[in-house]
């Protein structure tokens, strides 16, 4: 079951790149999945893969999506090359495996699951705008949050013109419990 950060171009606009986090199931077993108390079921990726694609969007606040229309499109394209043609635009989506040392993959998944999840519900109590332009916390800085918290570190400079990627979102947005001192503010 590998995680992926996937990057993929701005939908609509001449320059940009979002990045989002792929996951695949190699099993008919996996983690229960849920977003704001919804269950989320697994989705083809392509070429006989399964599995979840997730992102932060623009939704006024930076907000946890599921298979949003352009994301799961980008990792359809990667996953399935006769999806993408030369005549026609696409997202040109670029993905990098994500390799955590200390955990078992399972539990890796797992934890970046949980941590998704803790982030939905705190933002929704405390949102983080989105920044004009992008600038400040947005997609880029979400998808390297979620990896670097769930163990692992990778290259955060993705092909294009990804704003922010080198932002980190504060750690107390994906606690699972009220933290013991006050949670950072961002707004």
């Amino acid at each position: 079951m590998p995680v992926y950060i996937a990057a993929r171009d701005l939908a609509g606009l001449p320059i940009g790149t979002h990045q989002f986090i792929i996951i695949e199931l190699k099993s008919k077993f996996y983690p229960a999945v849920s977003l704001n108390g919804i269950a989320v079921q697994p989705k083809k990726l392509g070429n006989g893969k399964v599995g979840f694609v997730v992102g932060a969007h623009n939704r006024a606040n930076l907000a946890v999506k599921y298979f949003e229309k352009n994301d799961y499109q980008a990792a359809l394209e990667y996953f399935d090359k006769n999806r993408v043609s030369f005549f026609k635009s696409d997202f040109d989506t670029e993905v990098i495996e994500v390799k955590f040392r200390r955990l078992v993959e399972e539990n890796a998944i797992r934890k970046v699951l949980n941590l998704i999840e803790a982030y939905s519900i705190n933002q929704s109590y405390d949102t983080i705008k989105y920044p004009p332009a992008g600038f400040g916390f947005n997609s880029n800085s979400w998808a390297q949050t979620v990896i670097e918290l769930a163990g692992s570190k990778i290259q955060s400079d993705m092909r294009g013109i990804d704003i922010s990627h080198e932002k980190r979102i504060p750690k107390t947005y994906f606690d699972s419990i009220c933290p013991t001192t006050a949670r950072t503010k961002i707004n």
